[in-house]
């Protein structure tokens, strides 16, 4: 059975609408392209096939085309599931919301707890990095060595002032940064497509046999694999700010997981056959493989436009992942998890106090753990700890529908849609979960796992004493907000103004 893919109405990105109520998202502020900007440049593409190619390369080899296409397959089997429930439970709480009415108020909770620190650590991961590109650029074209902290402080100050002015300006930015990257990144890799690679073209790259490390070097690629796709889910959490989510938000989750994915698959495969068959470890052993091939096919003396693409490319994944986490923020403080002074919003609707308190965090974050281990093993270790986690919500929202359905609406349970299609990408995601785990990796990246489970632990613990202590908000937790409505006990499938 075919996926079917909704296409919305033609419509802008970008519109303009009177303003909502205090404490609430502006509704209606953005459009089914808009939320689809937003998803693909949270992504990152360029940001993620600079970083993430030689991590997975060094288990999958030369089959680098292998794993991202059942990544993608397993994303796009997720993103079948987010839209399913979207079309139900349009809101800014996305797997908080959906595991709420899924499984009952703990889970929820916890889904919720575990997102927060997913999205939470997106800042500063990317933060860190741009201090060592933005350092990189400096010196290479003006030979100034600037601190990579005082680089990302800079970054950390143009995302808050963007992010806070509401919705549509972040859209607008993140188009801007997202053509940009895409243009360069594509146009090399057909460069070296074009001129034959290293040894010449063929479908080598796309058998499984020529992984390094067999069935654990794919599933450790799909880990990497995924991380790339992370982001494309975020339309998950403009439900409030969409115009008619409930057809805009899959078709921009359908679309953000196709087009980019497309993209990945392009030029994991030009990073295969630009190597080839017989640098695999070059390739692997590059802390920079892009910059490689732009040097090989392109010539030295462009070297700064790919620098250039991958700071645009990941201000545009910040932007857009910290868009995705303030709103995180501002739905669990509206329910009171979090204090809800963080739930205000300002004349433009905007979650600015969210974004104050997102923005010093990254900014404690990013600048500890970087004077610590370093700025890019920052961005690795957090990027575990995003990958593994997001992973983690992946299957429980898979899941999660089967049960939704046939619990609230029985008359439209689907076997397939519902069914057997959340389980197969459920048993895909468990790949990348095996790749994390076995072999054990190199401190400080295996306390990953052990990091993501004391932190759901620790959620359970706090929805314990919120139950015990404070039922009446335990009793409100996974409301549903209409942009235009009062919102809807958690209980309750229907929506509000229905």
């Amino acid at each position: 059975m075919a996926l079917r893919f909704p296409i919305p109405e033609r419509e802008n990105i970008l519109s303009e609408n009177s303003p909502q109520p205090a404490g609430r998202l502006r509704g209606n502020a953005i459009g089914a392209l808009g939320a689809a900007v937003i998803s693909m440049a949270f992504m990152g593409p360029a940001t993620s096939v600079v970083f993430n190619t030689p991590a997975a390369a060094a288990k999958i080899g030369y089959a680098l085309p292998v794993g991202v296409l059942l990544s993608m397959v397993a994303c796009l089997i997720t993103a079948s599931a987010i839209a399913a429930f979207a079309r139900k439970l349009p809101s800014a709480g996305f797997a908080y919301t959906f595991n709420t009415h899924a499984y009952g108020k703990g889970a929820g909770f916890v889904s919720g707890w575990t997102l927060a620190l997913v999205y939470g650590v997106v800042g500063p991961m990317v933060v860190a990095a741009m201090g060592v590109y933005g350092n990189k650029l400096f010196v290479d074209q003006f030979g100034w060595d600037v601190p990579w902290w005082v680089i990302s402080a800079v970054v950390l100050v143009a995302l808050w002032w963007i992010g806070s002015r509401g919705i549509s300006q972040s859209v607008k930015a993140a188009l801007i940064f997202l053509v940009l990257e895409l243009v360069v990144i594509l146009t090399l890799a057909f460069t070296v497509i074009g001129k034959g690679g290293a040894e010449g073209n063929s479908l080598a790259p796309f058998d499984p046999g020529n992984s390094l490390g067999g069935f654990g070097g794919i599933g450790f690629a799909m880990l990497w694999g995924i991380l790339m796709f992370v982001g494309f889910e975020s339309a998950g959490t403009l439900g409030e700010e969409t115009r008619n989510p409930r057809r805009s938000v899959p078709f921009a989750l359908f679309a953000a997981v196709i087009m980019i994915g497309i993209m990945y698959v392009v030029a994991w495969y030009a990073a295969a056959v630009g190597f080839g068959p017989g640098a695999v470890q070059d390739l692997a052993a590059s802390g920079d493989p892009f910059s490689a091939l732009s040097d090989t096919y392109w010539g030295k003396e462009v070297a700064w436009v790919l620098t250039l693409t991958v700071l645009n490319s990941q201000f545009a994944n910040v932007l857009s992942g910290s868009t995705g986490a303030v709103r995180i923020i501002f739905a669990l403080s509206r329910e009171g998890i979090l204090p809800r002074r963080l739930a205000s919003t300002d004349e433009r609707n905007s979650p600015v106090a969210a974004w104050a308190a997102y923005a010093v965090l990254t900014g404690i974050v990013a600048l500890t753990l970087g004077a610590v281990i370093g700025p890019l093993e920052t961005y690795f270790f957090l990027g575990g700890v995003l990958g593994l986690g997001i992973i983690v919500l992946y299957i429980s929202m898979n899941i999660g529908l089967i049960r939704y359905f046939w619990v609230h609406h029985r008359a439209e349970w689907s076997p397939i849609r519902h069914g057997l299609l959340p389980i197969v990408g459920s048993v895909l995601m468990l790949l990348p979960i095996y790749g994390q785990v076995w072999p054990i990796p190199d401190w400080p990246y295996r306390l990953v796992p052990y990091l993501i489970a004391a932190w759901i632990v620790a959620g359970a613990v706090y929805f314990g004493f919120l139950r015990s202590r404070r039922p009446g908000l335990v009793e409100g937790m996974g409301r549903v907000w209409e942009p235009d409505n009062a919102p809807v006990p958690a209980d309750e499938p229907q929506h509000a103004g229905r």
